[in-house]
């Protein structure tokens, strides 16, 4: 059960992070702090992971922040589309998926479509979920000082 409310808190953060600029800002919003966290992966940045922050103390569990890391590995949080975090004690959560085989054919109608291709994960599970992942971060003051997390090896796992 625990995993399946993390799931649904993950997918809020992305819907968040899609962007909720096209309206006003929350009211009941705190002041965010601006912050960038960066990814490695084989002692190498990792472009293309997802970051999520989730609430690890409870009060600040409404907020999720995440972003997505540049070719750089550099992640730059956003919460409810607007560039920042509240303050507070999150669990770090970090997933890549990797698609292959997908190939571009022309269907009986003469229409080119896309075929379906075979899902990978890139970064070990554990750093998926709030309930397993031994990353945290303190977001504290007017701007963080950039903060590295080190997913390992590469992996190549069905998803």
């Amino acid at each position: 059960m625990k995993k399946i409310v993390t799931f649904i808190a993950l997918m809020f953060g992305i819907i968040g992070f899609a962007g909720c600029k096209g309206q006003s800002r929350p009211a009941d919003l705190p002041p965010l702090v601006p912050c960038v966290v960066s990814v490695i992966q084989d002692a190498k940045p990792l472009e293309g992971a997802i970051v999520n922050f989730v609430g690890a103390d409870g009060s600040n569990s409404k907020y999720q922040a995440t972003g997505v890391t540049n070719s750089e590995g550099k992640a730059t949080l956003s919460t409810y589309g607007y560039e920042g975090v509240p303050e507070g004690k999150y669990k770090v959560c970090i997933w890549k998926n990797l698609t292959e085989g997908v190939e571009q054919i022309e269907n009986a109608d003469g229409e080119m479509v896309s075929t379906d291709g075979v899902e990978y994960r890139t970064v070990d599970m554990q750093y998926f979920s709030a309930d397993s992942t031994p990353f945290e971060i303190t977001v504290t003051g007017k701007e963080m000082e950039e903060k590295s997390f080190d997913v390992g090896e590469s992996i190549k796992e069905l998803k």
